[in-house]
């Protein structure tokens, strides 16, 4: 159990390092330093915002006391991160979804179980929200009764699948991979793995011309600029949706790259029961549920639930309690140094499993059979 907490950034990429970063400093937990092999990045990020830049990945983690690892590199260069973490006997927190395909992740999994026992887990933030407890615990309770039908909702805002994050070369695809990864997380962590799976994913050739606002042209544009695009005409897919078949239940996803509202907005959970419907927010945090019969405390008749949290622009780039949450629980794990990984590598698993099928289901026309090793 280690007395101090160091940090190492490894691969600093991705914009939820701000975030990470400014929880680490406030809870006076010292970030030594950062490695990317962008170093013009890594300068910024030292004259900005004082974290001090190193020529490699095992520079900085081999700095006196480093015990914990925050990976934000792409997802092509992230294993050699991971192993280099593991090498040293790191806890790692990978940023989402961590590989940039299925064989990629198998491999990096079976890299974690034979390594030295660490905590490890990647970085989806979203379960850490109240909308999420709220549903989690409405499902416990069993007000919804069984459920036979879910929808999952996701986007990104106006030009924000144009952003260098949606387009990674090798990547197994754009929205439907590296944003499409938080909503499946989502659909594991509330209901686990279905049986099968069909996917379409579609793409539009360039179209008219609309307005974004917040677009990132890279790591360190704040929270971006308002800028005129064509839509469409993307590196990967624009738009994309996905049945999930349980046996008892069908549960659907669906993405836009161009979507009105900022990040996360409008981003909804569906349920609908026998007893019960519940529609559930995620940022700013949400419930409306319905219920036909008393349950659980519950009486019949609508019930409204809302955080008073806001949104902007700047949703999912800034500190909230989905950030704070996860941060705080894997800042627990390394001091507890809790090496209990099996819910976070079999989720890593699952997500880019069932990710791989939508794709693999687009491509052949047929529905595709899933499971984990």
């Amino acid at each position: 159990m280690p007395n101090d907490v160091k940090v190492a950034f490894v691969g600093c990429t991705h914009p939820h390092i701000f975030a990470r970063l400014q929880l680490l400093r406030e809870w006076g937990i010292e970030a030594v330093g950062a490695y990317d092999p962008d170093a013009a990045l890594t300068s910024a990020l030292e004259r900005d915002y004082g974290l001090k830049a190193y020529p490699s990945p095992e520079a900085v983690l081999d700095q006196p006391g480093v015990n914990w690892a925050i990976i934000e590199g792409w997802d092509p260069d992230n294993a050699h991160y991971v192993a280099a973490a593991l090498a040293r006997g790191q806890a790692i927190l990978l940023e989402k979804p961590g590989a940039p395909n299925l064989p990629a992740m198998h491999a990096l999994v079976d890299a974690v179980k034979a390594a030295r026992a660490v905590p490890f887990q990647v970085g989806y933030m979203l379960p850490y929200g109240a909308g999420m407890a709220h549903a989690r615990r409405i499902l416990d309770e069993g007000v919804l009764g069984p459920v036979t039908l879910a929808r999952f909702h996701g986007a990104t805002p106006v030009g924000g699948s144009r952003e260098i994050w949606q387009s990674i070369p090798g990547n197994l695809g754009g929205l439907m991979y590296t944003d499409a990864c938080h909503v499946v997380h989502l659909i594991v962590r509330l209901l686990g793995m279905p049986h099968e799976v069909r996917g379409k994913i579609l793409r539009l050739p360039a179209g008219e011309t609309v307005i974004a606002h917040g677009f990132k042209q890279d790591t360190l544009s704040g929270l971006g600029a308002t800028v005129e695009m064509p839509i469409g005409g993307l590196v990967y897919e624009d738009v994309g949706a996905a049945v999930f078949d349980y046996g008892d239940k069908l549960v659907t996803m669906d993405l836009t790259g161009w979507e009105a509202h900022p990040w996360v907005e409008a981003w909804r959970i569906e349920l609908y029961g026998a007893n019960g419907t519940l529609h559930v927010g995620l940022q700013p945090p949400w419930y409306k549920l319905y219920v036909r019969n008393p349950k659980a405390g519950y009486e019949p008749g609508w019930h409204e639930w809302s955080s008073l949290e806001g949104s902007s622009v700047g949703n999912s780039l800034l500190v909230d309690e989905n950030y704070t949450n996860e941060m705080r629980h894997m800042l627990e794990r390394v001091r507890a140094w809790d090496t209990n990984n099996a819910r976070s590598l079999m989720e890593a698993e699952a997500v880019i499993t069932l990710l791989s099928a939508i794709y693999d289901s687009d491509r052949d026309g047929s529905a595709v059979r899933v499971g984990l090793r």
